[in-house]
């Protein structure tokens, strides 16, 4: 293998690692377009006049004015559908009530969910610079405890070779001695 080929494990580590990135950026632009949700009420702007309308709509009509036999008969036809219109009013009174409750807190739920999407995305933005960092630091862990290992290592080998030294030293010391016990044994 040359300096430029990439061990096959290695290219597969950064293969896949391009996958994951490509489609981590891909999840953040989607949670960003679901960020920007609209509420409904900057939607329909028309939503709040019809509200509106109808919360003035609601209210009881009034009876009816004029002189005169006309008059007097719708009074009379107004007075005898009281019952029916009170009861009318006080369902549309509970109707609109209702449903402005409703609106309030359908507007209310969307904003939290607005605010739930952004904080989301805030959050997955932030993810891969803390994978980032932590990869650096182990890295520069591992980068810190392999030299540790190196230098015990080189610290064994001196120790080592010191003692092959010795050895050697003292393999020439014998083999002088056996020399000159030769040398007395052939003299004498």
């Amino acid at each position: 293998m040359s300096g430029d080929e990439a061990h096959p494990a290695l290219e597969e580590l950064e293969a896949r690692l391009a996958e994951e990135e490509r489609a981590y950026g891909e999840l953040l632009a989607r949670l960003d377009a679901l960020a920007a949700l609209a509420l409904p009420a900057e939607r329909t702007p028309e939503a709040q006049q019809r509200l509106a309308a109808l919360n003035e709509l609601w209210s009881p009509p009034l009876p009816p004015a004029g002189k005169g036999l006309g008059a007097a008969l719708r009074r009379c036809i107004f007075a005898a559908s009281a019952p029916a219109r009170e009861r009318q009013t006080a369902f549309n009174s509970a109707l609109v009530q209702l449903l402005n409750l409703r609106l309030q807190e359908t507007d209310r739920l969307h904003e939290q969910l607005r605010a739930l999407s952004s904080a989301l995305v805030r959050y997955a933005q932030r993810v891969q610079p803390l994978v980032d960092a932590r990869a650096r630091l182990a890295a520069a862990l591992a980068t810190t405890r392999s030299e540790l290992v190196l230098d015990a290592f080189s610290r064994q080998l001196e120790s080592h070779a010191r003692r092959v030294d010795a050895l050697a030293a003292l393999g020439e010391r014998l083999d002088g001695l056996a020399a000159e016990l030769a040398a007395r044994r052939a003299s004498g």
